[in-house]
């Protein structure tokens, strides 16, 4: 199967209720909240040991090679920048999942990968990801014909 035109609007509550359901075995991240803005995704929370640290990170998104390329623009813990934390952090997001890379200290999510594990074969030709407040946009568009569904 094969994508050839999609306009994907996915929502901040979209966004918050999965991550509601995939943190909710994560005991040490709390109050995790998404919202989409024009910059990107502004993800903020707690990160709970001995005490509460409230965090804050601005996640810019694009489309290369038909993944989703996802990159952290700023990283903070109340007025401190935590931008030396962020090989840390992305190399703990990408050892969570087999369908998230990291490469140039970005994380490259292949949406294609993860469908298909799911028992789903299709190939999305993602083109385009697009924030603007509220929303994320998908966009897929026109693809070379895959030659295995011929």
């Amino acid at each position: 199967m094969e994508i050839r035109s999609l306009t994907l609007i996915v929502t901040e509550a979209d966004l918050n209720e999965w991550a509601a359901r995939i943190l909710s075995r994560l005991e040490s991240v709390r109050d995790l909240r998404m919202a989409v803005i024009p910059e990107g995704i502004r993800v903020s929370g707690t990160y709970q040991k001995l005490f509460g640290i409230r965090f804050l990170a601005l996640w810019q998104v694009s489309v290369s090679d038909g993944k989703v390329v996802a990159r952290v623009e700023q990283f903070k813990a109340g007025a401190l920048s935590l931008s030396f934390l962020k090989g840390y952090l992305l190399d703990t997001i990408a050892a969570a999942t087999t369908a998230l890379q990291l490469r140039d200290d970005r994380l490259w999510f292949d949406v294609d990968a993860l469908l298909q594990d799911k028992g789903w074969p299709i190939r999305t030709n993602l083109t385009s990801v697009r924030c603007d407040y509220g929303s994320l946009i998908v966009e897929s568009g026109e693809g070379q014909r895959n030659e295995e569904a011929s």
